[in-house]
């Protein structure tokens, strides 16, 4: 009985009643249309609907990404001051933000690195295209004072809007203090990116990546449509358009 409501639960809530809606959709108008393209266009929609909405989507699109990240990875043990990349703000008002879940899962993975190799950190993130006021890095302060970090351990970059200018800004600060090696916190699903760039950047550093946002070991009930697989995909696409993108615009 258990299996049967998540079944149904997956179906009526989105994305399962969009992809229960595209399929009514296909099969109609593979009965009723005569165009071959209009077919094609409607099963294409519906396979690429349910791929982004499943595991399967999870398995060809993020987990090349994060398998990267865990084969790259290192255990912290030199010390090397820690660079952690912006992953967004969730913006409350004009006065008020706070890291994202990404942002606060690489905050306290490196916060973890502060602890244990008592060396600086340096949180790049500008403010948010569309917003005026609060930057990524001030909000990262903010967070890592209340886990008790000491603000003179602190190092704020607060201009970088994009992976490319997080990378582009602290490249002038290393080099301005002689740093000849950093560590590079960023989530799983957006270290093959950024690897690419702080190597395009002739910046030399070891990763540690903050954590996966979706699971390694499936069960039946990945393979439904479920928001969790729906954002971790769109997470993932987003990371292989730009790879496509920097490497077109020579960035990496």
């Amino acid at each position: 009985m258990l299996a049967l409501e998540k079944i149904i639960a997956s179906l009526i809530m989105p994305p399962g009643l969009f992809v229960l809606i595209l399929f009514i959709l296909t099969v109609y108008l593979f009965k009723k249309s005569e165009s071959k393209l209009i077919k094609l266009l409607a099963l294409f929609m519906l396979l690429l609907f349910f791929l982004l909405s499943t595991a399967a989507g999870v398995q060809l699109l993020l987990h090349p990404l994060e398998n990267y990240a865990e084969k790259i990875s290192v255990n912290a043990f030199e010390r090397h001051p820690i660079v952690v990349l912006g992953g967004g703000l969730n913006y409350y008002s004009r006065e008020e933000a706070k890291p994202s879940l990404h942002s606060m899962q690489r905050l306290v993975k490196g916060y973890q690195l502060h602890r244990r190799l008592n060396t600086p950190l340096i949180y790049s993130g500008g403010v948010a295209i569309g917003q005026e006021t609060i930057s990524e890095a001030d909000a990262a302060a903010e967070f890592l004072e209340k886990l008790g970090m000491e603000k003179e351990f602190y190092i704020s970059e607060d201009r970088a809007q994009t992976t490319f200018e997080n990378a582009a800004y602290l490249k002038k600060w290393i080099d301005e203090n002689e740093i000849e090696k950093v560590y590079l916190v960023t989530s799983a699903y957006h270290t093959l990116r950024s690897a690419a760039v702080f190597k395009a950047q002739n910046i030399d550093f070891l990763v540690v990546h903050s954590g996966f946002i979706y699971d390694h070991q499936f069960s039946w009930l990945d393979y439904l449509p479920n928001r969790g697989a729906l954002t971790a995909n769109l997470s993932a696409l987003h990371e292989w358009v730009g790879l496509v993108w920097y490497y077109i615009r020579g960035r990496i």
